[in-house]
């Protein structure tokens, strides 16, 4: 079974396709949406994960967060 975390996430914004491969990616993605004052706690998770758990929570939080506000995300196959 493929790693979750290894494969690219594709978020699409304003129309505009964005490939993230990393969660560092997704961070820097969540600060500059116009929305991010309300990911603040969603940031200092994702930075925190320093674990493979941890990093697939991150993940996870971060589609579901992503899904809550309508931003469309898919992991790529």
């Amino acid at each position: 079974m493929p790693n979750p975390n290894t494969r690219p996430m594709h978020v699409r914004s304003v129309s505009t396709p964005v490939v993230l491969r990393s969660m560092g990616e997704a961070v820097d993605f969540l600060r500059a949406l116009p929305i991010a004052e309300h990911a603040g706690m969603l940031i200092e998770v994702i930075e925190a994960a320093d674990a493979p758990e941890l990093e697939r929570r991150a993940r996870l939080a971060f589609e579901t967060f992503a899904s809550a506000m309508r931003i469309p995300v898919r992991l790529a196959s």
